[in-house]
């Protein structure tokens, strides 16, 4: 009897179509800003979510040379006149988890 309750789930299951599974998130990748001489490596995601400024220059097309800036160490937004104590600062609200991985 156990059996064919389990085997009429089993057929339910099979037969009610496809199984739904959550979309992966994904976090846009990361960008890399240069304040003072710091360069910091961060998800870009929370950047372009709360500043229609950086959503926009996200989205810009590579340079005539190729280079996008912000995509890699080499070629990071410059923010001058800024401090990078407050940048770190604006990291922690931004993404607050982060800091708290692997610390006790």
């Amino acid at each position: 009897m156990s059996t064919a309750s389990s085997e009429s789930a089993s057929d339910a299951t099979a037969s009610s179509g496809p199984i739904l599974r959550p979309k992966p998130v994904r976090c846009g990748g990361t960008v890399f800003f240069k304040v003072e001489e710091i360069v910091f490596e961060v998800p870009r995601y929370r950047f372009a979510e709360h500043s229609e400024v950086f959503e926009a220059m996200f989205q810009l097309p590579a340079g005539t040379d190729g280079t996008v800036e912000g995509r890699d160490e080499d070629h990071p937004i410059e923010l001058k006149g800024y401090k990078a104590i407050h940048f770190n600062s604006l990291y922690k609200v931004l993404y607050p988890t982060y800091l708290r991985i692997g610390k006790g």
